[in-house]
């Protein structure tokens, strides 16, 4: 099969650093696609240029590994619904979920609305904090994901503390939501298709004296720092049977909702002492690079690198070759 790559190409103002980290998994993916006898090539997305969609059209299969153009999360959205109108098959979720979940306080509305337990929110647009909401509180902005806009200081235990994190982040970032703290346990649930993987979780015992056990924007990228040493994933989880079931349930309900079951993506959740399981958000297309959360999860249910890759490729072909066959079922039926 002929199997393009589609990777945000970045701008001029990127580190080299960053290059090099999405180089990096778009060749060992392509590296392992030729291993299982695909042809695969690299297909960048630039800002203002689209003849990448054009190139798109040459390959039987699209491998999504954008996650932006020119850095922008935002701008994930418009390349998947692009994918879409090019009707070339792709892994990863579909535009629908992907858009949703950029906007976090209507995906915690469709999650409330479905039954899915989710920490009581609210949208801010503005520096006035809002009321109704039982401190601690974590602010972090509606639109980003990768813990972008979050620190040491997104934690807020006070309405003051609060009013000065609205004004620091609004600076960037129009709309903040606004969320109870959850404390206890963080646990993470992998989804290709309605696969679910081995359950993961972080481990905060290593955190600096007097930092919030949460994952932090320099927690997953910038690595050798105190809150990257301080976040420590163990897969498999050790939970109990009774408390797995629960966590898998609220994690399964969370994903059917905002996805449909389709694609591969994680749903982070959190435990309290009594036994209490919250949804913190449900993440489409999350890191797939060797090192990353879904390929721990993988190791653990036995599957080498290569064998997870070719799983996301399996779901998307099956997922584009059922929706086919059910359109050419309709296209004869009468209006």
């Amino acid at each position: 099969m002929k199997i393009g790559i589609l990777y945000d190409a970045g701008s001029q103002d990127w580190d080299q650093k960053d290059v090099a980290a999405v180089m990096s998994n778009v060749t060992e993916i392509q590296s392992w696609l030729r291993r299982s006898g695909h042809e695969a090539a690299p297909v960048p997305v630039a800002l203002g240029d689209v003849t990448w969609l054009r190139r798109v059209q040459k390959h039987d299969l699209i491998f999504n590994l954008c996650e932006g153009v020119n850095g922008y999360a935002r701008y994930e959205d418009f390349a998947v619904a692009a994918l879409e109108l090019t009707r070339v098959p792709f892994t990863g979720c579909p535009s629908w979920p992907v858009t949703i979940c950029h906007r976090k306080h209507i995906a915690n509305t469709l999650m409330a609305a479905a039954g899915v337990p989710v920490p009581p929110f609210v949208l801010a647009r503005g520096i006035t904090p809002p009321s109704g909401l039982r401190y601690p509180v974590i602010a972090k902005p509606s639109g980003e994901d990768a813990s972008v806009g979050i620190d040491s200081g997104a934690v807020c235990t006070t309405r003051k503390a609060l009013r000065d994190r609205l004004a620091k982040v609004c600076e960037q970032w129009e709309e903040i939501l606004i969320q109870e703290y959850v404390p206890g346990r963080e646990v993470n649930v992998g989804f290709i298709g309605r696969d679910i993987l081995p359950l993961s979780e972080i481990s905060f015992d290593r955190m600096p004296v007097g930092s919030w056990p949460i994952v932090t924007y320099a927690a997953k990228w910038d690595t050798g720092s105190a809150e990257d040493l301080g976040t420590e994933p163990v897969c498999p989880a050790q939970l109990s049977p009774e408390l797995t079931r629960r966590v898998t349930q609220a994690a399964r309900l969370a994903w059917e909702t905002l996805t449909g079951s389709k694609g591969y993506g994680r749903v982070d959740l959190r435990i309290t002492e009594q036994g209490e399981v919250f949804v913190l958000e449900v993440n489409p297309n999350p890191d797939l690079s060797i090192d990353a959360g879904l390929a721990r999860m993988a190791r653990a249910r036995g599957w080498e690198y290569g064998e997870l890759l070719l799983k996301v490729v399996d779901e998307a072909s099956e997922r584009f070759e059922r929706a086919r066959a059910a359109e050419a079922l309709t296209q004869n039926v009468p209006a």
